[in-house]
């Protein structure tokens, strides 16, 4: 026969075991989200058995908190509880909350799985219930069918709660304070103790008959130390749970610490972009400081920051006014699936960088691109098959400015002539200055065949004088032009092409135009063989010397010789000193060869000594590069001393040039070779800017007239008074007067006619082998 025991709310539950099942609710709420924290942020091998703590910790805590208020209910009647469904009802718990956990834990999370998690744990805890219910022996249950929709909606619900606090929440993102988890922990136990007390206040219990096989059940006692038990258990998990959470703690303040002192930018994300952590140095790039305004998702900053890039990528992105540098570092170890981001402000660095980059590639003086900057643009040209003209100009005379005006009148003067070059050229073509007075224009395709025309206006365009500091300066430059693929083959000559016919226009008398020609080619490479080859002259034996006699006009006797440098090269043949001497001095060989022919002058002089009773006087001509040196002098008497030859039969020869370029130094010196004896000529006199007052302090000994004078001398009277006036002006100085280049007979009648002193050409003697003249200086004589 049954007994209606009725409904619970008829009898009274003990208060402290309320207390303690909802205290323990309340812990194993802390425990599952401290656990589910970790299964949010550890890797793939750990998070599974993170899911079973997780979920076994709240399935046990509902689990005892449901037995500890089933003992709080004071039941009129012995009660006994089946051990199967006991068991069972744990097992559901933890099941429940598991699958629960294990749907809301992939990497994509979304709102189907919120639903579908929640929903499985709520039916598991509120299975773990009813089951639980259901093992009471010895009474029957009817349930309040309002009563335990409520319950059922109370367990769905906390669930949700559970899992948005644990996995979605902006609190599970971030580092959560330990006040904040015990108020979502106390609110989550209420929902948990509501649920079972709802659950418990839709049950009527009514007895039944007493029976041995109920006595088989778990009695209340035996129940009692069971939940006690798991209680312990439960305890010892949170107090775990505590630990764990502690160290994290300090582990994630670490971290922390360590990403707020980096200057860098540094942000962490998940799979989905959303920002876990990002230290004060990203917010301020970002502008937050001041700015109430943050955005979750690091893409909403700029649409590059996606989590779609899935590789390791440095780039940059412009974000308001900042450059910034970006690194993303996946962090995919045991499926994490999270990013690492660095952000560096590189605004100022890309400035800078920009800065360098037009200062390497452009002219301070002028800004105009330099060489680097014309090698590159010639290149990419070249590359991109081009047709290229090249115009190459020098500034005529602009070291004169410079040592006249100063050279901050001549950085002017440079920046103005670029102006006016500019102004030429405007969009045609690339203009770039290349050195100190130099420049090139480059002009492609369709303006190359205006080329010679540009170049003809750019120096047009100095025609009208510059003003610099108030001072009209004319200046004048020089150009020359070549064409790719027509005159060169490659960049290199297109540029060496083009300065050779600059070259050519400054030889032929400066501010004009010259295009490059095939003989300007040839010309030049012969240049370049000669160059080669002078160098090694000395060292090969290949240069000798030819002595010519110099004659006085009464007597017919040889009054001295002049050594005359010759170079026969291998295979070249002879080469004239008209045209290897310029480039000897063009390329600092000058020197060298001098003193090589000084000195061997002196040994052969020495040489004659030994073998005649009045060796002859020896003129040696004296490069201008050789007196502008500062060791000639020195050099002179060391050869001199080497040598022992007597300075009194050594006669140096100037030209009129060499003597007014460097009057100042070359007085002082040649006042000290005077004294030593040597004697001074001054030669091809007459062809130079001859300055009479200069001639006069020169402390010279010979007057040499050049060459040219001879040409149609005889029955000239404009001609034969030129001659005649130098002779005079020679004799009106206390100098001997020497007429060279003589061939003919009637010159010679009519230079001793007009006193002449010294006579030197063909017509006596060609230049010779000192062998071959020694007969000669023996008879000293014709």
């Amino acid at each position: 026969m049954d007994h209606s025991i009725a409904s619970m709310s008829e009898h009274q539950h003990i208060p402290y075991l309320v207390v303690l099942s909802y205290l323990i609710a309340t812990m194993s709420a802390y425990a599952s989200i401290v656990l589910a924290r970790r299964v949010t942020f550890t890797r793939q091998s750990a998070k599974r058995i993170w899911l079973i703590l997780g979920a076994g910790t709240l399935g046990i805590g509902i689990w005892s908190m449901h037995f500890i208020a089933m003992l709080s209910y004071q039941f009129p009647v012995p009660v006994y509880y089946n051990n199967l469904l006991v068991a069972t009802s744990v097992v559901i718990a933890i099941v429940g909350c598991y699958f629960g956990y294990f749907i809301i834990s992939v990497n994509n999370k979304n709102k189907v799985r919120f639903f579908l998690s929640g929903l499985i744990m709520g039916i598991g805890i509120a299975s773990m219930h009813y089951v639980g219910m259901a093992a009471l022996e010895a009474v029957t249950i009817e349930y309040n069918p309002l009563l335990f929709s409520i319950s059922l909606l109370i367990a769905i619900t906390a669930s949700w709660v559970a899992i948005w606090i644990g996995f979605l929440s902006p609190y599970a993102r971030r580092h959560m304070a330990w006040k904040l988890k015990i108020v979502f922990s106390m609110i989550m136990a209420v929902a948990i103790t509501g649920m079972h007390y709802s659950g418990m206040a839709a049950a009527t219990f009514s007895s039944m008959s007493a029976s041995d096989s109920f006595k088989d059940g778990m009695d209340s006692t035996r129940l009692a130390w069971f939940v006690a038990s798991v209680t312990v258990l439960i305890f010892a998990l949170f107090f775990c749970s505590i630990v764990i959470d502690r160290l994290w703690q300090k582990r994630e303040l670490v971290q922390n610490t360590l990403l707020d002192s980096i200057a860098d930018g540094i942000v962490i994300t998940d799979q989905t972009g959303t920002i876990l952590h990002a230290n004060p140095s990203f917010r301020q790039l970002m502008g937050e400081v001041t700015s109430s305004q943050r955005f979750d998702k690091l893409q909403y900053y700029h649409p590059e920051l996606t989590e779609q890039i899935t590789s390791e990528l440095d780039f940059h992105v412009a974000i308001q006014s900042l450059i910034l540098e970006v690194k993303r570092r996946p962090i995919q170890e045991e499926a994490l699936h999270h990013s690492l981001w660095f952000l560096r402000d590189i605004t100022e660095q890309i400035k800078n960088e920009k800065q360098i980059t037009y200062m390497a590639y452009h002219d301070s003086l002028t800004r105009l691109p330099n060489r680097h900057k014309l090698d590159a643009t010639l290149a990419n040209w070249f590359d991109a098959k081009k047709t290229i003209g090249c115009i190459f100009i020098n500034v005529d005379r602009m070291k004169f400015a410079n040592d006249t005006l100063g050279h901050q009148a001549g950085d002017q003067l440079l920046r103005q002539i670029a102006g006016r070059l500019e102004e030429n050229i405007q969009d045609k073509g690339f203009l770039a200055r290349v050195g100190g007075d130099e420049f090139v224009i480059l002009l492609a395709d369709g303006y190359v065949k205006e080329s010679f025309r540009l170049a003809e206006a750019c120096v047009s365009a100095m025609n009208e004088p510059l003003s610099i500091h108030g001072t009209q300066l004319a200046i004048s430059i020089s150009a020359g032009t070549c064409i790719y693929p027509k005159d060169a083959a490659n960049p290199n000559e297109l540029l060496q092409f083009a300065d050779l016919a600059m070259s050519e226009s400054k030889r032929n008398g400066k501010n004009q135009v010259t295009a490059f020609t095939a003989k300007l080619n040839d010309q030049y490479r012969r240049k370049l063989q000669i160059e080669e080859a002078l160098s090694l002259a000395i060292d090969q034996a290949e240069l000798h010397l030819l002595y010519q006699p110099k004659v006085s006009v009464r007597s017919g006797k040889v009054k001295g010789v002049e050594a005359l440098l010759r170079w026969i090269h291998p295979q070249h043949g002879f080469i004239s000193p008209v045209e290897f001497i310029p480039i000897a001095e063009e390329k600092g060989l000058i020197h060298k060869i001098g003193d090589w022919v000084l000195k061997e002058a002196c040994l052969q002089w020495v040489k004659w000594k030994n073998e005649m009773e009045e060796p002859p006087i020896i003129a040696v001509n004296i490069s201008p590069l050789q007196l502008s040196r500062e060791d000639f002098l020195p050099g002179l008497l060391k050869i001199l001393q080497e040598t022992k030859m007597d300075p009194r039969f050594l006669e140096l020869e100037l030209t009129e040039s060499a003597s007014l370029g460097f009057a100042e130094k070359t007085n002082g010196w040649l006042s000290h070779l005077h004294e030593l004896g040597i004697q001074i000529s001054l030669d091809d006199f007459g062809t130079g800017y001859s300055s009479f007052s200069h001639l006069k302090e020169l402390p010279i000994d010979v007057l040499k007239i050049d060459r040219s004078f001879l040409r149609n001398l005889i029955n000239n009277p404009g001609q034969e008074a030129i001659v005649r006036s130098i002779i005079q002006l020679g004799h009106n100085l206390n100098l001997q007067v020497l007429m060279e280049g003589v061939e003919e007979k009637v010159q010679v009648e009519w230079l001793e006619k007009e006193g002449c002193d010294l006579i030197q050409g063909y017509y006596f003697a060609k230049p010779q082998l000192p062998a071959d003249l020694e007969p000669m200086l023996k008879d000293n004589g014709l």
